[in-house]
């Protein structure tokens, strides 16, 4: 069967999106030189793609004397197409549902909106517990999930949102923003009795494939039951899950 679907694919377009490959990882403009080294294409071959592609759209040529080509506009109108087809919490839904069965804790997926940290998504435990929020609840910033937020959006998204907190009392600048600090280095944010007494959330973030953040996960038990340190099973159970659907959603690895 493999070699059947081998020998129906289109071998000029395996090797034209090669080249395009050779682009996106080198992430400057290249010389047909250039291209021929990264790609070990004859420099004939290359040319007539090139030509191609920039009819489409796909490549821009620069500098007639000394050419080089990049990519073009075209290419961005598609991946901005691409990426509106993605759906996060399509995207999430089973994980959802095996990290709340591999755990048996509640699980939830938020994501950004204008006014804070939206859950767009619950898997519920069977462990009695009253977390006081469901589908299409917001959450502060100073929560687990908030805090995932506010380290990895750009600050002025979150910054309307900082500051009525900040004004209200409930974060205390300091020791939040060497919070925030922290979880830029660790991926993962925890709170405990934070929002909801008696309650122990862990949260970590999934992205895009541009590095954007596509929203967060969190896992929330009960407090002095659901172990949220760096080392428990929710915290790893956690990053691999997100590190699978952050690769669905075109990133490829998670740095923490």
């Amino acid at each position: 069967m493999e070699e059947n679907d081998k020998n129906r694919r289109i071998q000029s377009l395996e090797v034209g999106f090669s080249i395009l490959r050779t682009f996106a990882e080198k992430k400057v403009p290249l010389s047909l030189s250039e291209i021929a080294n990264e790609t070990k294409l004859h420099k004939s071959q290359i040319y007539r793609y090139l030509n191609s592609f920039i009819h489409l759209g796909v490549l821009i040529r620069e500098n007639e004397d000394n050419p080089k080509w990049h990519l073009g506009p075209e290419l961005i109108s598609l991946g901005s197409a691409a990426f509106d087809g993605l759906d996060v919490a399509k995207q999430a839904a089973p994980h959802l549902l095996e990290l709340r069965d591999q755990l048996n804790e509640t699980v939830g997926l938020s994501i950004w909106r204008d006014r804070g940290p939206f859950f767009v998504r619950w898997e519920k435990s069977n462990k009695i517990i009253n977390i006081g929020i469901d589908t299409g609840s917001y959450v502060p910033l100073y929560t687990a999930t908030g805090k995932i937020f506010r380290a990895f959006l750009p600050e002025e998204i979150t910054d309307p949102l900082y500051q009525k907190e900040l004004t209200a009392g409930r974060i205390i600048p300091d020791d939040f923003n060497t919070e925030i600090e922290r979880i830029r280095k660790t991926g993962f944010s925890v709170t405990e009795s934070s929002l909801i007494s008696g309650i122990a959330a862990i949260s970590r973030p999934i992205f895009y494939a541009d590095m954007k953040l596509a929203g967060a996960i969190s896992v929330i038990g009960l407090y002095g039951d659901h172990d949220i340190s760096p080392t428990s099973l929710s915290a790893s159970k956690l990053l691999d899950k997100c590190n699978v659907i952050s690769h669905q959603l075109g990133y490829k690895q998670l740095n923490f």
